[in-house]
């Protein structure tokens, strides 16, 4: 899905920033907290992945409140104060009130969704709440002294920053805003009475908890759906974030139906090997031998896979296909494998995406997820594990670190991607 145009909604109180994108005859409102701008929404697999899903049921409106990220800003005793916030709400959601809207509100955006929904229900078809919080925590830490570095990101993801992405974090919270400005935020939001304004939501509502927020309890969420009179809520652990079976939950609440089965599809983290100079290698050796130093290379890899935790796909040629339902037991398997076929007299390149694939009935699998691993792989050298920034994102925290490649145009695959190599002791 290419990156749609950033525009502006005009109003009396200044410029909203937002981006449109999908068709249909119903219309979703997509409401983050103020501390993530869209400018950052476009570089993870699982917000593309939640995009092209949500895309499929309508048209999908996402923007920034004013007073952050690319929105006009306020003065700071306007920002996070509830009615500018409401005022817009109704601006965007007024650009499709022609068509069944449905508002979508995440986590710290619960608050202004259920303001808006208490004074214009009647402008909305549905509003879905994902990991709702039942009030600001007045006794939340201030954060503005860490605000820029990534620290933030990173702590309320419940993940230990590696080096790699702290520029990457760290981007995405300045360009919301100056620490300032989230100090105002914490600040106006720590005043706000939200379980005053739960029993006064009369619209169909649907409260689900992934668990991809560690501040954010189900028991917040819970409450939350307990105090709306005849909320919905369900339980849906994520992978990772906007990773999950919740958006077929969206998808039925939304359509009365649940989303289409087509083929069976999953996630996995999907690995790639490949012997380097095999061609060179093969004619030293000739046929038989060949013959022999692979199918020793292929019981070494089935018995490594196999102890790590994962699936031998096929054979490729001099390689193989291999998927995991974890990145780490990828990554464990890999670092193993480029080490232990050297006593065979060869090296091997290892490439590893995580993502969305589809599983056939043949056993094998396809799929986007399959393409780019296969990409990523053909980028490593020798003896090296290359990743996808997914993969790294995914492991975060786990002691593992990378060295980045830098982007890369990957042929065959829309867009630049960012490749890692897995670093060695």
């Amino acid at each position: 899905m290419d990156i749609p145009e950033v525009r502006y909604l005009k109003t009396e109180r200044g410029s909203i920033a937002y981006q449109r994108f999908g068709e249909g005859e119903r219309t979703i409102v997509w409401s983050s907290p103020p501390t993530i701008s869209i400018e950052s929404r476009w570089f993870r697999p699982g917000d593309l992945q939640l995009w092209e899903s949500l895309a499929s049921l309508g048209t999908v409106v996402i923007f920034d409140y004013r007073g952050f990220g690319s929105s006009q800003r306020l003065p700071l005793d306007r920002v996070g104060q509830l009615d500018e916030l409401c005022f817009d709400l109704r601006a965007v959601v007024g650009e499709a009130s022609a068509r069944p809207t449905t508002l979508i509100a995440t986590t710290f955006a619960t608050l202004p969704a259920v303001a808006y929904a208490v004074e214009h229900g009647d402008t909305l078809a549905g509003m879905v709440l994902l990991n709702p919080a039942m009030h600001g925590r007045s006794d939340a830490p201030d954060v503005s002294e860490m605000w820029g570095t990534g620290e933030v990101r990173a702590r309320g993801a419940g993940i230990e920053m590696q080096p790699s992405q702290r520029w990457e974090l760290g981007q995405s919270e300045r360009i919301v805003g100056t620490p300032d400005v989230i100090l105002a935020l914490q600040d106006a939001f720590s005043r706000h009475d939200l379980p005053a304004l739960l029993p006064q939501v009369s619209l169909p509502t649907l409260v689900i908890h992934t668990g991809d927020i560690p501040v954010i309890t189900p028991e917040d969420s819970e409450a939350v759906a307990a105090a709306i009179s005849g909320a919905t809520y369900l339980i849906r652990p994520s992978a990772f974030f906007n990773w999950g079976d919740w958006d077929s939950d969206i998808h039925e609440f939304i359509t009365g139906t649940r989303r289409p089965v087509g083929a069976a599809r999953d996630l996995a983290a999907v690995m790639f090997t490949d012997v380097v100079d095999s061609t060179h290698t093969a004619s030293q050796r000739g046929d038989a031998r060949w013959r022999e130093t692979l199918d020793r290379l292929d019981d070494l890899v089935h018995g490594v896979v196999g102890e790590e935790r994962g699936r031998v796909v096929k054979q490729t040629g001099d390689g193989h296909l291999v998927e995991f339902a974890r990145p780490g037991d990828a990554l464990t398997a890999a670092s193993r494998l480029v080490d232990e076929v050297r006593k065979l007299a060869v090296d091997v390149r290892v490439g590893i995406h995580f993502g969305e694939i589809e599983r056939r009935p043949d056993g094998d699998i396809g799929g986007i997820a399959v393409h780019l691993a296969a990409r990523v792989a053909a980028e490593a050298g020798a003896r090296e594990v290359v990743v996808s920034r997914t993969v790294t994102e995914l492991t975060l925290g786990d002691g593992r670190t990378y060295t980045s490649r830098g982007p890369h145009a990957l042929k065959g695959i829309p867009g630049e991607w960012e490749l890692f190599t897995l670093d060695t002791a």
